[in-house]
């Protein structure tokens, strides 16, 4: 492996870690509220919530996304980046999955200038920034190749869903890592199926995850954010 190959394995490491400071973990997109009201009971209803949404609606939605995000960012097509991080703020069901959006997008600006303050022309020209823009923006600049940045975001987002079903629910750390485990044909499968899609397929139909997303902004007791 080429000292460049090797920069850009460790940047994809670096971005995909659960470390970085940009506070995902505090976000369950409506899992926690599935799992609070019974809709997941163990962790085979886990692993089908977390799936489902993968392939319906993260893996129809912000991979496609990020794919063209990750593109224009190359081609420094800010009109473009633009374009896709409302398309993607649009489709957003509740207030707040919005939110995390904009908030967690926030804090990887906070990043990226942490990491390099000339990055602040890049961070800058996007209001209200995704998390898909940053990370996407990051992966461009780590010369992380499209295939491989895809993947790490996949497997971020699948990873704080399971550390986060381990928080909610009795969950213990072999089958959360059987979950994870599980995922990675799937994750593979989705970050190809979304470099097929095209621009009027774009969308996300979960009504399950908009209704639970809902439901958690009045929920009594909870953990996560969203």
């Amino acid at each position: 492996m080429s000292q460049s190959d090797s920069h850009s394995l460790l940047a994809l490491l670096h971005l995909s870690s659960p470390a970085l400071p940009v506070g995902a973990f505090a976000y369950s997109q409506g899992l926690e509220y599935a799992l609070d009201c019974g809709w997941c009971k163990n962790d085979k209803d886990v692993k089908s919530w977390i799936e489902d949404n993968l392939r319906l609606g993260f893996g129809q939605l912000d991979l496609p996304i990020y794919i063209r995000m990750f593109n224009a960012w190359q081609n420094k097509q800010v009109k473009d980046v633009k374009h896709w991080n409302q398309t993607l703020l649009s489709f957003r069901e509740s207030k707040e999955l919005f939110l995390e959006d904009v908030q967690v997008g926030s804090a990887y600006v906070q990043w990226h200038l942490g990491q390099d303050a000339n990055r602040d022309q890049w961070v800058n020209a996007v209001e209200q920034p995704t998390v898909v823009a940053m990370n996407a923006l990051a992966a461009c600049l780590n010369n992380i190749d499209l295939s491989t940045a895809l993947m790490g975001f996949a497997w971020s987002w699948c990873e704080n869903q399971v550390t986060c079903a381990s928080k909610a629910l009795p969950l213990g750390q072999t089958q959360a890592q059987q979950i994870l485990q599980a995922l990675i044909p799937v994750i593979s499968d989705v970050c190809e199926q979304a470099k097929v899609i095209a621009d009027d397929e774009i969308g996300s139909g979960l009504m399950g995850l908009a209704i639970s997303s809902s439901l958690h902004e009045q929920q009594y007791s909870r953990l996560f954010r969203s």
